[in-house]
């Protein structure tokens, strides 16, 4: 399973890495990219890119032409063909209202330490129940 994150901070995507090898089942293996992104539509070009299954995606991007995670998801809702999983994540804002009207985001992260979200998503994504690790 294809996994993209996509944020302008690399810590974040090192977090969100270890809960993946921490949770994520061995039985369905994972080839997890992080794509640094400073504008949304770089973050758009990454998933062009990528043709990922599963997306992390940030909200803020700290790009100067106010283009959010936001625009991503609704470039994904309009034009990306096959299925796709997404969470968004940010420890700043009050993601689940951010992106209302973005069909495709159907999952909201905290932050890298929202580990009960997290955990939530995995199990979506790979159909399977998370305990403490695998």
């Amino acid at each position: 399973m294809k996994i993209l994150i996509v944020d302008d901070h690399d810590y974040v995507p090192d977090g969100l890495k270890m809960w993946i090898a921490a949770f994520w089942p061995p039985e369905v293996p994972p080839e997890v990219v992080t794509a640094l992104c400073s504008s949304a539509d770089l973050a758009i070009e990454a998933v062009k890119d990528y043709q990922p299954d599963v997306l992390f995606l940030d909200y803020s991007f700290g790009g100067r032409d106010r283009k959010t995670g936001k625009d991503v998801a609704l470039w994904i809702d309009r034009n990306y063909q096959k299925p796709i999983r997404v969470a968004t994540h940010s420890s700043h804002y009050n993601v689940r209202e951010l992106f209302s009207g973005a069909e495709c985001v159907k999952h909201f992260i905290s932050g890298i330490s929202d580990t009960e979200h997290i955990k939530k998503f995995i199990e979506h994504c790979t159909g399977r129940k998370v305990t403490n690790g695998y």
